[in-house]
């Protein structure tokens, strides 16, 4: 059974959440859908006290389809780079990554690769890997009908929704176990992938390859990269009672939470506010200290 269908959001910390929302909303068109402080509910669902009071913003693109959260926490360390393990990468489509290239020059955001193919084909996806103010990698990625191995489907609007999220950890047997035999993911075969900009964070030479693999989530929507670190990366240091830092944790929607095969950090919780809307939602952790927010559907 698969327990992970759908990606419903993704949660940043950042060190200033003014920038953050500014950005977001000037270079991209995302509209802050809810805001405010971090309920002592909420952080009791994340098993997260230390949060609680936090500032926060919801964030959606034109489309509705997905949400990115920012908490304002002030510097965590440890995040990108030096890479660490943990989610590692925010992948959105777009419908044009040459000219958000262009829009980006006078933003808040940092280009540090592309827009490029990302392989030789004639409908290869076509992407603009940046850093958001916050220092989070966020890649916007152009899908072509007919052109994504996975079936996927491109944007709707001009920068979409959240398509793909990438994790990174020391054991890729160790992730696809997880993900395929308690996730119930169907993941792909690995394949070697030469990525400079990983292999510079973890001081390796600049052709390293790393193994990743796919796990498609809902058809045709979306997909989840796994990808295996080098033997000198770490686990990604926290706080007790603190989330994450940098891109602390993907929230899925799972059809139950009640008898889910990874133990949860707290007992769920009914949240009213966006993005759960009445639904109950609990924390798990994954092989790589990922925190998976799971947001139950049923």
């Amino acid at each position: 059974m698969k327990l992970l269908t759908e990606i419903e959001t993704v949660t940043h910390c950042v060190p200033d959440l003014a920038r953050e929302v500014a950005a977001w909303s000037s270079l991209l068109g995302y509209e802050v859908i809810d805001e405010g402080v971090l309920s002592a509910q909420l952080c009791s669902a994340w098993g997260t006290p230390a949060e609680v009071g936090r500032k926060y913003a919801l964030l959606q693109p034109a489309s509705g389809v997905t949400a990115i959260r920012f908490i304002e926490t002030g510097e965590r360390p440890g995040y990108w780079p030096p890479v660490t393990w943990g989610w590692n990468a925010t992948e959105i489509l777009v419908e044009d990554p040459d000219q958000l290239a262009r829009d980006m020059e006078s933003s808040d955001f940092t280009r540090f690769g592309g827009p490029a193919d990302l392989y030789a084909a004639p409908k290869a996806p076509r992407a603009t890997q940046t850093y958001a103010p916050s220092g989070a990698m966020v890649y916007f990625t152009r899908l072509l009908p007919g052109g994504s191995r996975y079936g996927l489907h491109g944007a709707k609007v001009r920068v979409d929704r959240i398509f793909n999220v990438v994790l990174g950890g020391a054991s890729l047997p160790e992730l696809i176990d997880f993900y395929s035999t308690v996730m119930g993911l169907r993941v792909s075969e690995p394949i070697p992938f030469t990525m400079t900009l990983a292999a510079q964070a973890c001081a390796a030479p600049p052709d390293t390859t790393f193994p990743i693999c796919v796990a498609p989530l809902r058809a045709r929507n979306s997909i989840l990269e796994l990808d295996e670190y080098p033997a000198n990366t770490t686990a990604r240091p926290r706080e007790t009672g603190c989330l994450p830092g940098g891109m602390s944790m993907v929230g899925f929607s799972t059809p139950s939470l009640d008898s889910f095969p990874v133990a949860l950090r707290a007992a769920p919780v009914v949240i009213d506010e966006a993005p759960y809307n009445g639904r109950r939602v609990g924390v798990a952790a994954g092989p790589a200290g990922e925190w998976l927010e799971l947001l139950e559907s049923g």
